[in-house]
């Protein structure tokens, strides 16, 4: 099972990718789901528990790789994004809490648990109560699969236009690999693997390029606010442009897999990946 085939399968019926277009597949996810899947799939088993899960699309890929169990958090929870995967897996579980609030809940323990892009959101204070609760629910020889803001490369969390005091559940902190090591390290954790992904080059690229381009042809497709021939005459009249960008996203996205693989460091990429393994008692 390829989980960034899965993904990119998913992402063009339109199952993942909120807010963008299923015509144009984000390609550029690659090395992120090679360390997804070399940290996640041997587990797929078990059960997994996927912390912050937002619209859900990391639980639907884990769910269609051979997944049995799962659950999720999630704070603020949008109902309609969830509906697709609680109708289609009975023996997943989605809890609208934070970890420490969800404990009484969780039923059992856990082979497989995904934090992506959550711990910054957690104030310094609380830190501890969560990696307490972590060790609590993740099985003995499980995996905790983390990315977060990487500190030498994005600055601190105060000059982010995420910080909390400035945007709604926005960054607390931002960490290096040292702090990340030596937090997991106390809380009972092995770190099995540390990588850095998101060179500048994709960040700038995607975040002027694709991204803007993606959202724009979402909004065009499926507002409500356009009426339906005008919407079937847009997809119509730009499937060519569409075909042409796809296969030029596809060529980027092999360029930069290549520049994530050799280039990627702790100064030049945008966010830390961890796999760490909780130490048998």
């Amino acid at each position: 099972m390829n989980l960034y085939a899965q993904y990119l399968k998913l992402w063009k019926r339109g199952l993942v990718g909120k807010g963008f277009s299923s015509r144009l597949p984000d390609y550029a996810t690659r090395t992120w789901f090679e360390y997804f899947q070399k940290a996640l799939l041997p587990h797929n088993k078990g059960a997994f528990l996927d912390i912050g899960a937002g619209d859900g699309r990391l639980s639907l890929v884990l769910l269609a790789s051979g997944y049995q169990q799962g659950a999720a958090l999630e704070v603020c929870v949008d109902r309609k994004a969830w509906n697709y995967i609680l109708s289609n897996y009975p023996k997943f579980f989605l809890y609208e809490a934070t970890l420490q609030e969800a404990m009484m809940s969780l039923e059992h323990m856990f082979d497989a648990v995904v934090i992506a892009e959550v711990f910054e959101h957690i104030p310094p204070e609380d830190v501890q109560s969560f990696l307490d609760q972590l060790a609590r629910v993740v099985a003995p020889g499980g995996v905790v699969f983390l990315t977060t803001p990487n500190f030498h490369a994005q600055g601190p969390a105060q000059q982010s236009s995420l910080w909390h005091e400035r945007y709604a559940y926005g960054h607390y902190y931002h960490y290096t690999q040292q702090e990340l090591n030596t937090l997991f390290d106390h809380a009972g954790f092995d770190i099995e693997s540390c990588n850095f992904e998101c060179h500048k080059l994709k960040k700038t690229l995607y975040d002027r390029c694709f991204y803007p381009i993606s959202r724009w042809d979402s909004r065009l497709s499926r507002s409500q606010r356009l009426p339906c021939w005008f919407k079937y005459a847009y997809r119509c009249i730009s499937l060519p442009i569409i075909i042409l960008l796809r296969l030029y996203f596809k060529a980027l996205a092999s360029v930069l897999f290549l520049v994530e693989r050799y280039s990627s460091t702790e100064q030049t990429a945008a966010t830390i990946i961890i796999t760490a393994r909780k130490r048998s008692p």
